[in-house]
């Protein structure tokens, strides 16, 4: 009886260590800068060999509808699972069961992400199946009319605000189940969460940091037509993984080496 309470003292001590861990945004900055500044070599390295993918991906004619494309996802793929193996220094770097372990986090990341897009647009549609066609049709004419008027900048910016704000539960706790998998550890996105419990405002914070950093980049090479999108992409894909790594070993402890 007292070694039973004694494993369920631990187990419970456990769960809340767990619960009650957090990082600090400035801090998890701070490191990745501080990373990307010591090991500049290396970081440069892996962001002209972003630059080349991305490059390659903008030469592909008609883009995402060409088939070859999908060739392409799949070397990328291929390329951030060696970056993430690389940087947590998990050797060998290029693991192909720890390629296909990590896809299935990523079709879950897909396919959530995929099913609450479909589900907005799906939702506007829902007042006529309630039997308000009629009054819902002319306001829904006016709402499309009001759109198209401003090049759908309304509607996508409501979709990029709802996106945002459940960034932390679609994007950046499963992406931390994804690295989990690719290092030999665990890859349930329910563990993510458990272990990532009482953070949504600072990942909410984090993806919003990271996602203006973009934002602000795409848009003054927009304005000037600087045609510098490529460069800034390659250098922030690069950065951002950086920073959710950082945020990995807050939240999961790294114990001995795993191939």
């Amino acid at each position: 009886m007292l070694k039973r309470k004694a494993i369920l003292r631990k187990i419970q001590s456990r769960n809340q260590s767990i619960e009650y861990r957090t990082f600090s945004l400035i801090a998890i900055l701070k490191s990745s800068i501080k990373f990307a500044y010591t090991y500049k070599k290396v970081f440069l390295s892996w962001c002209f060999a972003n630059f080349i993918f991305l490059y390659a991906l903008s030469l592909i004619p008609n883009g995402w509808k060409n088939s070859l494309s999908i060739i392409w996802l799949m070397g990328y793929y291929l390329f951030l699972c060696t970056f993430i193996r690389f940087i947590q220094q998990r050797e060998p770097y290029f693991s192909l069961i720890r390629v296909f372990n990590g896809l299935i986090p990523v079709s879950k990341i897909m396919f959530m992400n995929i099913s609450i897009f479909l589900l907005s647009i799906i939702f506007q549609y829902v007042p006529m199946l309630m039997g308000f066609q009629y009054k819902y049709l002319d306001f829904f004419e006016q709402y499309m009319g009001i759109l198209q008027s401003h090049n759908g900048l309304p509607e996508k910016t409501l979709l990029y605000v709802f996106m945002v704000i459940i960034s932390p539960y679609t994007i950046c706790r499963p992406y931390l189940a994804w690295i989990s998998s690719l290092v030999g550890k665990s890859r349930s996105i329910i563990e993510a969460y458990k272990k990532t419990k009482g953070n949504y405002c600072k990942f909410l914070l984090c993806f919003v940091f990271l996602s203006a950093l973009f934002l602000i980049t795409y848009y003054i090479d927009t304005i000037y037509k600087l045609k510098t999108t490529v460069f800034a992409m390659s250098i922030w894909i690069i950065f951002a993984n950086v920073v959710f790594i950082n945020l990995y070993k807050t939240f999961y402890k790294r114990k001995s080496k795993q191939s």
